[in-house]
């Protein structure tokens, strides 16, 4: 209690000669508050350097502001702020004790009558100010005293900058760390930091984290940062776009492609990768078609595919393509006689660039391109042969798989060698594709249960085999079983795990009934129905499911609200079935290649084709070519799929 006395005694004493200083110069005529001011930052420092109980470090690089503008000549005194809280609040409580001792001038009584009244207000202001020193920095003052607490919080902030020497919401470290630290934050981070200061603002809109941002949500990831200018900008017009996307996929808004149909032939397989839609006709043509680019070509059979069957009862029938598939660079087809052609997109050939004959006489069952090798896959029969391209010529490989092969799926992971999984009535084997003979993993082996179908995906290293009324799913790195999902009622004939989210599965089953599972449990997370006939396409993302069936139905339905969004039909079976994030590609393939024609019919007629339909979900095909007087401002109904804007052309008059 000595120390704190002794405290408060030097500190009154600086008071009173800092008033008596004033005073002085008051009655002189003059202005002396600011050497009041430097006298009593000197006797501040002196009393604080002189009391043994106090030991502050003063910080030699602060000065007083009024002693460096009014004597710049004489030498600077040393100025400590946090002594400025502390004479303000024995200011605060010296005027209350006078407020407290004064006597109201409108009182006029004498005697009791006025002992009284002063009796009873003295208590009352007494309270009061002891109430408003108590809670000096507390929201229960009341207006008058408002700006004082703002005034003592605003030199509060400022001694803390001076003790600490770290300006308030600014960063003295260099720029490139100060990217460092920021490159780990968010989007929305990077938003809230540029409304702290100028500082901030130039730090969170800088071009390498905004590039950074960009290549993570997927949007030009083949750019640098040094390449383009305003990434920010970038990733607001992909954001936007992205979300004008998904509104017209929930209300069925885009452009619808027909793409032309080949003259003389009828479809008989349909395959897309990417932009790249290819298809076969029963002419033995492939017609190839770029989306993006609105090109489309015609590669040409080779002799050997033009192979006629002599041996058919009617003489001659043509040797029609049975199934095509496509990649980055390569277009394959496969022959109903047991032939297989292979194209190079790169170029303006139309001929095959390598051709072969099965030796086997067996009927081409499987066909498939490897995206990163330039290798065909086929199996025909119990054999799987790889065609391997090296020094420009084709190297064919051979394995017997002892019995037939029913289902194949390709798996190429960026961190291992790529290999292809082979499914027979029972078993599941890996075969590795540069060493097909030497390399075989055995996988899934049951017997007396038969594999409807497989599939594989490359994030998760993980193999699905459908089964008759359950999917075993397998851990291909360590051939261990992960989980058994059921649900299923009938044969599984579909299902999609290779373009499927993290840990989600879709399943189409011949019960007319679509699944989602989570992999991590058993039972399924949801399931539609409303298919009339088997399914034979399923896809799924994050918040829709497309699904196609032998009907001719492809039904779109919403995760969230677990129903169906909308419905399209064509009279021939759903064979193809993807979609991407702004286009959805659909092939309708005649189940009879060669319909019964009338005497009168000189061609075929568009009933019997088949066709293939692209959606293009980001043009607005309903708005394209109507004036903008004739579009509504307010927002449609959600449910309705019609443009309701048109019966209200004045809105924008």
């Amino acid at each position: 209690m000595s120390d704190l006395e002794t405290f408060r005694h030097k500190w009154r004493k600086e008071l009173s000669r800092k008033r008596n200083t004033q005073d002085r110069g008051n009655a002189n005529g003059e202005s002396t508050s600011n050497e009041g001011q430097n006298s009593a930052t000197t006797s501040r420092q002196e009393s604080v350097t002189t009391a043994s109980s106090v030991n502050i470090k003063f910080n030699d690089n602060i000065v007083s502001p009024n002693a460096r503008s009014n004597n710049p000549s004489s030498k600077p005194e040393v100025s400590y702020y946090p002594f400025d809280i502390v004479c303000n609040l024995l200011k605060f409580e010296r005027n209350s004790q006078k407020e407290y001792q004064s006597v109201d001038p409108k009182a006029s009584i004498d005697g009791k009558g006025c002992q009284k009244r002063q009796a009873d207000q003295q208590p009352k202001e007494k309270t009061a100010k002891k109430f408003k020193l108590k809670d000096i920095f507390s929201n229960k003052l009341g207006v008058k005293d408002v700006l004082t607490r703002e005034r003592i919080l605003e030199k509060f902030i400022s001694d803390l900058d001076e003790i600490n020497e770290i300006p308030f919401f600014d960063i003295s470290i260099p720029r490139e760390v100060a990217i460092k630290i920021f490159q780990h934050l968010d989007m929305l981070d990077l938003c809230r930091c540029a409304q702290v200061s100028k500082s901030w603002k130039s730090l969170a809109e800088d071009e390498l984290l905004w590039c950074k941002i960009c290549h993570n949500l997927g949007y030009e990831e083949d750019m640098l940062t040094i390449e383009k200018m305003n990434w920010k900008d970038t990733v607001k017009q992909n954001i936007t776009r992205q979300r004008s996307i998904l509104l017209n996929w929930k209300e069925r808004k885009g452009e619808v492609k027909q793409l032309q149909h080949m003259p003389g032939g009828i479809l008989c397989s349909v395959h897309s990768f990417g932009n790249i839609v290819a298809a076969g006709y029963t002419k033995g043509d492939v017609k190839v078609w770029d989306v993006e680019n609105e090109e489309d070509f015609v590669l040409q059979p080779s002799n050997t595919s033009l192979i006629i069957n002599e041996e058919a009862e009617e003489g001659t029938i043509t040797n029609f393509i049975s199934m095509v598939t496509t990649s980055t660079n390569m277009v394959a087809a496969a022959y109903e006689q047991g032939n297989i052609d292979v194209w190079q997109l790169k170029g303006s050939q139309t001929k095959p660039c390598y051709s072969f004959v099965d030796a086997h006489s067996n009927k081409i069952s499987h066909l498939c391109l490897s995206n990163h090798l330039e290798c065909v896959i086929t199996a025909a029969g119990p054999f799987l042969h790889v065609h391997h391209k090296k020094d420009g010529l084709f190297q064919t490989q051979q394995v017997d798989a002892q019995q037939w092969v029913q289902h194949m799926a390709l798996f190429e992971p960026s961190t291992s060698p790529p290999s292809v999984a082979v499914s027979t009535w029972f078993k599941v084997c890996l075969y590795d594709l540069e060493n097909l003979g030497h390399r075989c993993t055995e996988i899934h082996n049951i017997v007396d249960l038969n594999i409807s179908t497989i599939d594989v995906s490359e994030v998760s290293n993980t193999l699905a085999v459908a089964l008759r009324h359950k999917v075993k799913l397998y851990d291909i790195q360590s051939n261990k079983e992960l989980q058994d999902l059921y649900g299923h009622t009938r044969e599984i004939s579909c299902m999609n795990l290779r373009n499927s989210p993290i840990h989600n599965i879709v399943t189409g089953c011949v019960d007319r009934r679509v699944r989602v599972y989570d992999i991590r449990t058993s039972n399924p997370v949801a399931s539609f129905t409303g298919h009339m006939y088997e399914i034979t396409t399923v896809q799924m993302d994050d918040w829709k499911v497309v699904s196609g069936g032998f009907g001719g139905f492809v039904f779109v339905w919403d995760l969230r609200m677990a129903r169906k969004l909308w419905e399209i039909h064509n009279r021939h079976p759903v064979r193809h079935c993807k979609f991407s994030a702004d286009e959805l590609i659909i092939g309708n393939v005649p189940s009879s290649k060669f319909p019964f024609l009338d005497e009168f019919e000189n061609s075929t007629h568009r009933r019997y084709r088949g066709g293939i339909q692209v959606y293009d979900f980001s043009k607005d095909q309903l708005t394209q070519g109507v004036p903008d007087i004739c579009l509504s401002s307010y927002d449609e109904p959600s449910a309705s799929n019609y443009n309701m804007a048109l019966v209200n052309p004045y809105d924008k008059i």
